[in-house]
């Protein structure tokens, strides 16, 4: 991840120099040409919205009874500014700003006001909201940072069009190699980069996945994979929200669209609450989606973390070994560690003795071999030669496919 965190660094200082070029076109009022936002309002998303509210969807009838009775919503003025940018209700513009300067800490709702609704505000407030000191949201020095933080800065940033978005150097790299850890398990977290790569593709900074483009590719099923069973079956709102802004970034990836057809379910829509807003946003109904039951139901990463569970059901086995042999698991048998078992097109073996015999495995199946030790040396045999390898940090190492015969321990 270290050429991950040096990508957003390049892409952040590009986008220092192109903001002042943006400045140049605001988004104008509605009078005039249509409005050209900066902030996940593109071009095709705003149609999109504007069709749900005229054919009065189900999706649009949620949010707008959410914006006519919850005044009292902790993120009332993004809710506020998303209905003006649709419907062009100038009160209700107004009511997103003057929620902003009565909350002008809240940088992403800011953010988004300025943008959404910046010229139904008077150049006086438009400055409130755009300098607003907010000393308790600052980062401590030598704290990781975490996702929305680095996200609410960048997007006031854009949003005020500043030339310098103040973000340190130190400490990215930490930050995601945090995130390739254990990020996707967090929708937050999640949500908050899907927010940040977006932004800075809209306003021509580039793509901070070009740099990692296998852990972005995959990241689709491993984000589904990592739920639990249970999780899986009844998610609260804010996993398939971000399972949505995850889909948008990339919709064609086939591991996007196992995720859409998972997300975009009828029993995952979001009726009431805070996420009926982020639903309408990004709940995409003309994206292509794929049963995700047809997704195999293993993920093994370069990083030695291996996800799987034995079918889509509930009550299905799952586990995930991390670094280290950690290992954690649900609905499985308490010896599930020390006994061989398929998970779809994978066959998990434990080496529990000196040696075990490589089974017959069907082609497209793969076999992993788990000594619980990481670093354990194992030889395998390809026809008359001996390979040794070792396993990975998680004690797992991936069998070749031409091997036979048996699988020992190293004794040296």
């Amino acid at each position: 991840m270290r050429h991950f965190a040096r990508a957003l660094l390049v892409l952040i200082c590009s986008l220092k120099l192109s903001s002042n070029a943006s400045a140049a076109n605001p988004a104008s009022g509605f009078g005039g040409e249509p409005p050209v936002y900066k902030l996940i309002l593109t071009p095709q998303r705003l149609r999109r919205l504007q069709r749900d509210r005229e054919r009065q969807t189900v999706r649009w009838a949620n949010f707008e009874s959410r914006v006519q009775t919850v005044a009292d919503s902790p993120e009332r003025g993004f809710e506020l500014a998303l209905y003006y940018a649709v419907t062009h209700d100038r009160s209700r513009g107004r009511e997103a700003i003057d929620w902003g300067l009565a909350h002008a800490c809240d940088r992403r709702q800011i953010a988004l006001i300025l943008d959404w609704c910046g010229p139904l505000a008077s150049p006086p407030e438009r400055e409130r909201l755009a300098s607003a000191n907010c000393r308790s949201l600052a980062t401590p020095p030598g704290a990781t940072q975490d996702w929305k933080a680095i996200r609410d800065r960048i997007y006031l940033a854009i949003a005020t069009q500043k030339s310098n978005l103040d973000l340190p150097a130190d400490g990215f790299q930490a930050d995601f190699a945090k995130f390739a850890q254990a990020g996707f398990r967090d929708p937050k977290a999640l949500y908050a980069l899907c927010e940040l790569i977006d932004a800075l593709r809209i306003n021509g900074a580039g793509d901070i996945r070009r740099e990692s483009p296998q852990f972005f590719m995959r990241l689709p099923a491993e984000y589904l994979l990592s739920m639990k069973p249970a999780e899986l079956a009844q998610p609260n709102w804010e996993a398939p929200i971000a399972a949505l802004a995850l889909v948008a970034i990339d919709p064609n990836l086939q591991d996007s669209q196992f995720l859409q057809g998972w997300a975009i379910e009828d029993r995952q829509m979001v009726q009431d609450g805070p996420g009926v807003a982020y639903e309408l946003l990004w709940g995409n109904p003309y994206l292509p989606g794929v049963s995700f039951q047809n997704l195999d139901p293993w993920y093994y990463g370069d990083d030695g973390r291996l996800i799987a569970r034995t079918d889509w059901t509930p009550d299905a086995c799952w586990i995930d070994i991390e670094p280290g042999a950690k290992r954690t698991q649900t609905n499985c048998a308490p010896d599930w560690f020390d006994k061989a078992e398929t998970y779809g097109r994978l066959q998990l073996i434990p080496l529990t003795s000196q040696c075990t015999q490589t089974p017959s495995v069907p082609n497209g199946n793969t076999v992993i071999v788990w000594t619980h030790k990481p670093g354990q040396k194992m030889i395998t045999h390809v026809g008359e030669r001996q390979m040794m390898r070792a396993a990975d940090s998680s004690g797992l190492l991936q069998v070749p496919h031409e091997a036979s015969g048996k699988i020992c321990l190293a004794t040296h």
